[in-house]
């Protein structure tokens, strides 16, 4: 592909830009970022695939207006939901959401352990996925990729403390959805400590 040339990010600097530096620049950023959007049932390879193949056909529209990981978090985003949304129908369908369940990779050879996280991501994700979008993806962002919140709104394109605000409001709603839930789990675990609990699990 023929080089572009852009401002990149917030500085004055000007980049040469093309799709191999694209991609080797962000592809394990984008990688990370639709894992967690995702969930254990999404195709991780063909979901980054796609990313890129949209954000190299898009790359002479990139202005410079926002940072290129802003830019490439939206792409990476909107593929994401995109996804999500055929595969609920396609489960709505079948008619057997354990089959399109997924599962996530095992950090250890372990079975016992890879299978409760297994369960656990399941669970978290379960409750995730009865949240709007953006309480969703606002506690992926700050519970499992662990962002601080300058990085969140950064992101987002609103204000760390706007940030802060969101994820406040997106734990209260995680909580309420997780008490109806998973009433039978519950039992002896602190409130406030649930969502960080659980994601803590899943970050593993």
């Amino acid at each position: 592909m023929r080089p572009i040339t852009r401002l990149v990010g917030v500085t004055d600097s000007v980049t040469t830009l093309d799709a191999e530096s694209l991609y080797r620049m962000h592809v394990q950023q984008v990688g990370r970022w639709a894992a967690r959007l995702g969930g254990p049932a999404l195709d991780l390879e063909d979901a980054v695939h796609e990313v890129f193949a949209i954000a190299c056909a898009r790359l002479s529209t990139f202005r410079g207006d926002s940072t290129l990981a802003t830019w490439m978090f939206g792409i990476t985003d909107k593929v994401v939901r995109h996804r999500r949304r055929k595969e609920r129908w396609w489960r709505w369908l079948s008619g057997s959401a354990d089959e399109t369940a997924g599962h996530l990779p095992a950090c250890e050879p372990d079975p016992l352990r890879a299978a409760e996280q297994t369960e656990t991501a399941k669970s978290v994700y379960r409750v995730l996925d009865q949240l709007a979008e953006g309480d969703r993806r606002i506690l992926i962002l700050f519970e499992l990729e662990e962002l601080t919140a300058d990085e969140v709104g950064e992101l987002l394109g609103i204000k760390p403390g706007n940030a802060r605000l969101r994820l406040h409001r997106a734990r209260a709603r995680f909580l309420k959805v997780y008490e109806r839930e998973f009433r039978r789990d519950k039992a002896g675990v602190a409130e406030t400590n649930v969502t960080s609990e659980r994601c803590e699990h899943v970050r593993r």
